[in-house]
């Protein structure tokens, strides 16, 4: 788990509301290529651990948003955006270049450790444990809208994807 107060320790310029926007942006790009629902959560987990650990210009947040979203397209996508894509939906303010070398930045910062247990896959758990309670599947999309509203937080870093996933699980059927 990150540090929940990593943006107040290491980060001078990106503030909580510089990274609800990331990933606001980010969770729109997401439904634009119609992306698996866990590649969202290991793009929101490399901005994270990423941000943790290195500090950031504000200006290079968006450039840092396509970077993570190329490297959890590839992993968990079979068949991923082309870089020309990303490129695109950002207005084309980067060239590929610049993207691949925020790439490998972010891979050798983090040692090529890209993945975690997400809240995602916790949800998909406890949706199977407890068929009898929750079999309707506008729960579990209800939930999963919890948890997409919950990446934009901050201050929810402090709780493991479990409890994120039991948690919204619980508000969705109620």
């Amino acid at each position: 788990m990150v540090d929940a107060d990593y943006l107040s320790k290491v980060q001078k310029e990106v503030k909580d509301t510089s990274r609800a926007f990331l990933l606001e942006w980010i969770i729109d790009v997401h439904r634009k290529f119609r992306l698996v629902p866990e590649c969202l959560y290991v793009t929101q987990f490399i901005i994270d651990q990423f941000l943790s650990r290195k500090n950031l210009p504000k200006s290079q947040l968006h450039l840092l948003g396509v970077a993570t979203l190329l490297i959890s397209t590839k992993y968990e996508e079979i068949y991923p955006p082309d870089l020309r894509d990303l490129l695109t939906v950002s207005e084309n303010k980067f060239t590929r270049e610049t993207v691949i070398k925020m790439e490998q930045d972010i891979l050798q910062t983090l040692d090529f450790k890209v993945t975690s247990p997400s809240a995602y896959r916790f949800l998909q758990r406890y949706r199977r444990l407890s068929q009898k309670i929750v079999n309707d599947e506008e729960v579990f999309f209800y939930a999963q809208y919890i948890q997409e509203v919950a990446l934009l937080d901050a201050s929810l870093l402090k709780f493991t994807p479990s409890q994120i996933a039991g948690a919204s699980l619980i508000l969705a059927a109620k």
